[in-house]
């Protein structure tokens, strides 16, 4: 009688379990596959916030993030994404047609073309960069810069400034270099 009444507690717990968590299965599957689709927002101040840190200077405060993430947006929203140039695609196709077939007299000849895209785009972003460098700059307090001077210098501002204005400005298509560029196997038209 124990063995029998032991099997049907085991019985009635499981019936109970399954009863219990069917239902959340598929919520549970549903969330697990949103979590993997989902792309990682990157925080474009996160290297600020860890020079910061290192530097022993106060944390950006709550408005000042703000400020900072409104800047990057509006200045996201103004420069709008690089509208894809079909001339230029073209001698992109042209150049590497020309490496293809081996041609160094078409490939030359289409690199100059190519080679004025690229300069447009970098004198672009250079025009750009400074002013978001500048603004970024602009919201922190006196003394977080001065703790960065002081453990970085000024060459270490402006690389932890950098990378912030060039994910921005990567976002919006306007870096030198153009994946497009890139030659490796899958990445052939």
């Amino acid at each position: 009688m124990n063995n029998k009444s032991s099997n049907r507690f085991c019985f009635i717990f499981v019936i109970l379990l399954l009863v219990y968590l069917t239902p959340t299965i598929p919520v549970r599957a549903q969330e697990r596959r949103e979590t993997q689709n989902a792309q990682p927002q990157r925080d474009p101040l996160a290297s600020l916030k860890q020079a910061l840190s290192k530097a022993g200077a106060s944390a950006l405060d709550s408005s000042q993030q703000t400020a900072l993430n409104e800047l990057i947006a509006k200045f996201q929203n103004t420069n709008g994404p690089a509208k894809s140039d079909p001339s230029e695609q073209a001698a992109m196709d042209a150049y590497n047609n020309a490496i293809l077939a081996k041609d160094l007299e078409s490939a030359t000849k289409a690199e100059g073309t190519l080679s004025k895209f690229i300069l447009a785009r970098l004198q672009k972003m250079m025009e750009a960069q400074p002013s978001l460098e500048i603004q970024i700059l602009s919201y922190l307090h006196r003394d977080q810069v001065a703790a960065l001077q002081t453990t970085m210098g000024n060459k270490g501002i402006i690389s932890i400034l950098r990378p912030i204005s060039f994910s921005v400005l990567t976002r919006l298509g306007l870096t030198v270099f153009d994946p497009r560029l890139e030659m490796r196997p899958g990445n052939v038209r």
